[in-house]
């Protein structure tokens, strides 16, 4: 049986979490997962703590990991504003910091390199400009820059050419799933908002300014699945794929599920920016994990206000052709109503939430 060595850098975020739970039930993957702070769930991997922008620590971490077969670059540096964040220079600097160091310290006790896959995201089309043209397709061209996205892809570029391994470059949209400290975390936000809702007797009322906005989600496991299939088809080799559920959602149709699931009265729609309103609710919620035996997160571990308000007030729809990715072979998908429905059981299970 061949055996892989495969890194994955941001190993305790949404999608490095979700490839090192998939990867680790195969036995013929040994992981290492990459992250600033040590594990908070266990695993067969091996953890390498250490700050992807500190280029001599890399060096001193990873430089004597050998064997590496792939990588799977998942990491990435979020601004204290977030969303202002994403149109700022330093974002790019920093992220392709991250990358270049990673891969520099990686790469000279790794003469057997197959395969590194590079996640980027909607924002690849300009998702968090404004509109763009829809279904986006991978052969789309650059929006304006600054887009850490786009360095990150050169860099990969330039630096395969002329050797023996590939890369893949996966697009996902909002990405649905479980990490302590994303700061993207839809999932554990709407389940903490609907939790808070119920403490107050107050109804679980839509936030947004825009119910109908129409877009796409992917379920972590199924992009882990993506993932792996990717690092092991010959065909995605120096490729770039939009990956999603493969159907569509608003949150006018999902509101109401998520009330039933989440055992709090419906009401209508209100628009309450929550970056605001919860910056007071970690003393409720602490309250609310006593009650009920919870896991002791912080509620700021747990939650995504900022993305959040932007996720439900984007004026403009959103929808990624996954076209290319079905022809070249990966066929699966999933039910993004009933993606949540599951994660929030998952989460009620693991004592995340109530």
């Amino acid at each position: 049986m061949k055996r892989y060595r495969v890194v994955v850098a941001g190993a305790l975020g949404l999608v490095g979490r979700g490839v090192v739970e998939h990867l680790s039930s195969a036995d013929e993957w040994d992981i290492v997962g990459v992250s600033r702070r040590a594990p908070d769930y266990e695993s067969r991997a091996q953890f390498v703590s250490v700050d992807l922008l500190d280029r001599d620590a890399c060096r001193e971490r990873l430089g004597g990991l050998t064997g590496v077969t792939h990588v799977v670059y998942a990491a990435v540096n979020e601004q204290r504003d977030l969303v202002s964040g994403w149109r700022q220079s330093g974002h790019t600097e920093a992220n392709f910091a991250m990358l270049r160091n990673l891969f520099e310290a990686l790469e000279a006790g790794s003469p057997h390199l197959q395969h590194v896959t590079l996640l980027q995201g909607a924002k690849a089309y300009g998702a968090h400009l404004g509109a763009f043209p829809l279904p986006a397709r991978e052969t789309d061209p650059r929006h304006m820059p600054p887009n850490f996205y786009y360095e990150q892809e050169d860099y990969l570029r330039a630096r395969q050419r002329g050797t023996s391994w590939s890369w893949t470059i996966l697009r996902p949209p909002l990405i649905v799933g479980f990490a302590v400290g994303s700061a993207m975390n839809m999932l554990t936000t709407i389940a903490a908002y609907g939790a808070i809702c119920r403490e107050l007797e107050l109804p679980f009322r839509f936030p947004g300014s825009n119910l109908t906005h129409i877009a796409q989600a992917v379920d972590t496991r199924l992009l882990a699945r993506a993932i792996h299939w990717a690092a092991t088809t010959p065909a995605c080799a120096n490729e770039t794929f939009n990956v999603t559920n493969g159907d569509c959602y608003t949150w006018e149709r999902l509101w109401l599920r998520f009330a039933k699931v989440l055992g709090v009265e419906y009401g209508s729609p209100q628009p309450y920016p929550l970056a605001q309103g919860m910056a007071d609710k970690e003393p409720l919620w602490q309250r609310i994990v006593a009650r009920h035996g919870l896991r002791p997160y912080r509620l700021a571990d747990l939650t995504s206000w900022p993305y959040a308000d932007w996720q439900f007030a984007k004026p403009v729809n959103s929808y990624l052709s996954t076209i290319k990715l079905r022809q070249a072979g990966f066929h699966d998908c999933a039910d993004t109503e009933e993606m949540y429905v599951d994660w929030f059981a998952r989460l009620r299970r693991e004592k995340v939430i109530p």
